[in-house]
């Protein structure tokens, strides 16, 4: 008996790939514990610990991932500095940023971290537009941040203010109740003072498409209807910065 339990096992044994998800699948961003256990004899090792922050990697094909949850998070090149960063700063947001911050507004995002849309300057003088600052005790790993041009800490701001690509506050607040109509499609529908009618989709926090400016809407308190022909923004943004506070 014990031996067809070990002959089963090595048989289930045999059909695991080794090494992780991404020595197969380049384009991963996560996958979960379970998944790895059950298609996987893992070459995950523990390599390292940053601000409490625990580093695996992979012996085989050197990806690095930390977990979140109950699930393993690749690190994209360059992360592990900006962890560094991260974890020796304070990043409390001081009261002067505060205020302004305020006057424009705080709204969830997907993960329920707070953020605002504004343009800030730097203490260096420099100025970026279509900046999201993000308060969150979360480290800046995983995806998420790669999508930024330019990511800094709320210690490197001077000055903060309202972007006019920036989306209002009635409008974001509305955005995050707007149901999906297909996959990954969840719209508002919003008009300008010329009443040209146009959407966003999801909890974007931007608009700057056809010469319409985000500050320039509102809401048309109507449902989106695929008939209809809107003005989408088209925008990606790739100038697009991120700045990070902690709770």
């Amino acid at each position: 008996m014990n031996l067809k339990i070990e002959n089963l096992f090595n048989l289930f044994k045999k059909y695991k790939k080794n090494g992780c998800p991404n020595c197969f699948e380049k384009n991963i961003i996560g996958f979960g514990i379970d998944y790895l256990k059950s298609n996987f004899i893992s070459s995950i090792k523990l390599t390292d610990e940053i601000g409490k922050i625990k580093i695996y990697q992979c012996e085989k094909c050197k990806a690095q991932f930390y977990i979140q949850g109950n699930m393993y998070e690749k690190i994209i090149d360059g992360q592990i500095e900006l962890l560094k960063e991260w974890s020796k700063r304070n990043l409390v947001c001081p009261n002067d940023l505060k205020i302004e911050i305020e006057k424009i507004g705080l709204t969830n995002n997907w993960s329920l971290d707070k953020i605002v849309p504004c343009k800030v300057e730097l203490n260096n003088g420099k100025k970026y537009e279509y900046t999201t600052i993000i308060f969150s005790d979360k480290p800046p790993l995983g995806h998420h941040y790669s999508i930024y041009k330019n990511i800094f800490f709320i210690d490197d701001i001077k000055h903060i203010s309202e972007s006019e690509y920036g989306i209002s506050l009635e409008i974001r607040r509305q955005a995050v109740k707007s149901e999906e109509q297909s996959m990954g499609f969840y719209p508002t529908v919003l008009k300008n003072r010329d009443g040209k009618k146009v959407v966003l989709n999801g909890i974007s926090i931007f608009f700057n498409s056809s010469n319409i400016k985000g500050s320039e809407l509102e809401l048309a308190n109507e449902e989106w209807n695929y008939r209809v022909e809107y003005t989408y923004d088209t925008n990606n943004y790739s100038e697009k910065t991120i700045v990070i506070a902690k709770k």
